[in-house]
């Protein structure tokens, strides 16, 4: 065996556990590279679709004056069928709430 050879082995057997280690690191960094591949670029809306104005203050609005208005537009059966409570535990709820 040549001199470079035997040196060589000489090297494997003391840096044998370093080696296994640096292998297992790059092993783990080549993973992390394909998983970070295939997330998705973006966030928010997905491109290409279009967003849907929902006017979420307005719809707050519109359950207040349907609801809890003094002339409010639906009668306490109304709030029973479509919150599946009644309107004073609601209302002690909120109480019990922002106290």
């Amino acid at each position: 065996m040549s001199r470079f050879g035997s040196r060589a082995l000489q090297r494997w057997d003391d840096e044998e556990e370093s080696d296994v280690d640096d292998l297992l690191i790059i092993a783990g960094l080549l993973e992390g590279s394909k998983r970070n591949k295939r997330k998705k670029k973006f966030r928010g809306s997905l491109p290409g679709r279009h967003n849907v104005p929902r006017d979420i203050l307005g719809g707050h609005q519109r359950i207040y004056l349907d609801y809890f208005a003094d002339q409010c537009v639906y009668n306490e059966k109304h709030f029973r069928r479509r919150f599946r409570m009644y309107k004073s535990l609601f209302l002690r709820i909120v109480a019990a709430i922002e106290f």
